[in-house]
């Protein structure tokens, strides 16, 4: 009896939780409905931005450039005898 009753309640508990899910989604009916779901604007279009000023001479921001090969690892310090690590 208890197990025929939980599974009951289970099954009942899933059918709600179901549910909502099924009427959420669009049937398919014979006739094809259409919605119209153009958007549609009244007004001209925003100007182009603004372009960034130049400084005099034409001079950019600074970049960091690097040129030739990377470092190596560094290497690393001993330990003195007897040290524990």
């Amino acid at each position: 009896m208890k197990k025929t009753a939980f599974v009951l309640a289970v099954s009942v508990l899933a059918a709600l939780i179901v549910l909502p899910a099924i009427h959420s989604v669009n049937h398919f009916t014979g006739k094809a409905t259409v919605i119209d779901r153009t958007l549609r604007v009244d007004g001209d279009p925003m100007p182009p931005p603004v372009p960034k000023p130049t400084p005099p001479g034409g001079a950019i921001e600074p970049t960091l450039r690097a040129d030739g090969d990377p470092m190596p690892p560094p290497v690393p310090k001993p330990t003195p005898p007897g040290a524990v690590s």
